[in-house]
């Protein structure tokens, strides 16, 4: 197998003009000389964002984008300090808190007419036209390729794994995932109707303890550690954040038990009452054109939530598109309205089991 890393998909799909006013946006008057803030990702994601997605965008709009990195939590809390007198114009911020922005009155409603490139967004990805995802990732285990991983979820209580697995951290946001395994495996029922019984399957969640090498928040650590054979398996994390080294020959990777797995959507936003707003509508309905979503789902190892872009059977092997694969593989979205109320209170639970 020909290994893709990072650089050689960016050498693959990025050119001079690979990124530049794919829909014809090419030195529009009215935007020139305006700026907008805009909150991204850090990391490999966010990197991309700004070497090569900014740079183009300025150009074809002779206009200044300002970036600053953060992660889904900050990004929101962004918004909460600035409501006044708004400072950012566009946020990247996961799915989990597009209902919370909402409620809160952080964001604005998406404006159709103006981004053209919502024609190819699969409609499961538009949120009810208050943001948009821009990257999808797969969340499940993750196991050394050494290691036979089990067919179901329920197989990772076994006393066989005693002492061999990783956890993430209650602090992220795939641990609200493992709840719902956890309620999955002990109600037998899907995971679609298990997130909402997650209240009575902390014993079951407890039953894991003794399985349990030690907690994780950081992705590309735990993945590098399952790699060197330090655990056998690690649960659950986002594919973007394995991939990777799989793609560079590491022995980790991901495997996909009969119960399903989860999608987890990085996402945009629209700051409501920010500045320049149109440049902000124009800025992320670039993020959502053809060679934009191409080139970043290269790099990034994450499936694109629009149409019709066409893969090398090479990057198929890590992304789940088009979306008839996604259901395929039984992603799931949990109920992150229903989640979000509870979240503080499991946290609190999944703290006291599982604190050294």
């Amino acid at each position: 197998m020909t290994r893709m890393t990072r650089r050689t998909f960016g050498k693959l799909t990025l050119g001079a003009a690979a990124l530049a006013a794919p829909m014809g946006f090419t030195r529009n008057a009215w935007a020139s000389g305006k700026e907008i803030h805009i909150g991204i990702w850090g990391g490999s994601q966010g990197e991309f964002v700004k070497k090569e997605i900014i740079p183009a965008f300025e150009r074809d709009f002779d206009c200044t984008v300002v970036a600053e990195e953060g992660f889904t939590l900050a990004n929101v809390g962004k918004m909460r300090a600035t409501r006044d007198n708004p400072k950012f114009s566009v946020m990247f911020i996961d799915d989990v808190a597009i209902p919370i922005c909402k409620q809160e009155g952080l964001i604005a409603e998406l404006p159709a007419a103006d981004m053209p490139a919502l024609e190819n967004l699969y409609p499961r990805f538009g949120f009810d036209g208050w943001g948009t995802a821009l990257a999808i990732s797969v969340a499940s285990l993750f196991h050394n390729t050494g290691v036979t991983p089990p067919e179901s979820y329920a197989e990772l209580w076994d006393p066989k794994y005693a002492g061999k697995l990783k956890l993430v951290s209650p602090k992220n946001t795939p641990s609200v995932f493992f709840l719902i395994v956890a309620s999955a495996v002990k109600s037998g029922k899907p995971l679609a109707e298990a997130q909402y019984e997650i209240d009575d399957a902390f014993d079951k969640v407890a039953e894991l303890k003794p399985n349990i090498m030690n907690l994780f928040d950081n992705g590309p650590q735990a993945a590098n550690e399952v790699a060197q054979g330090q655990a056998d398996i690690g649960l659950l994390e986002l594919s973007k954040y394995i991939y990777p080294y799989t793609a560079k020959g590491a022995p980790v990777t991901m495997s996909f038990p009969k119960e399903g797995s989860f999608a987890g959507n990085n996402c945009q936003v629209l700051v409501k009452d920010g500045p320049n707003q149109d440049l902000a509508v124009a800025f992320m309905n670039r993020m959502l054109e053809p060679q934009v979503q191409k080139a970043f789902s290269e790099y990034a190892l994450t499936a694109p939530p629009v149409s019709g872009i066409e893969f090398s059977e090479e990057t198929l092997k890590y992304i789940a598109y088009p979306v008839e694969e996604m259901d395929s593989r039984g992603l799931f979205t949990p109920d992150w309205e229903f989640i979000n109320a509870k979240r503080s209170d499991w946290t609190e639970r999944l703290n006291g089991i599982f604190a050294v």
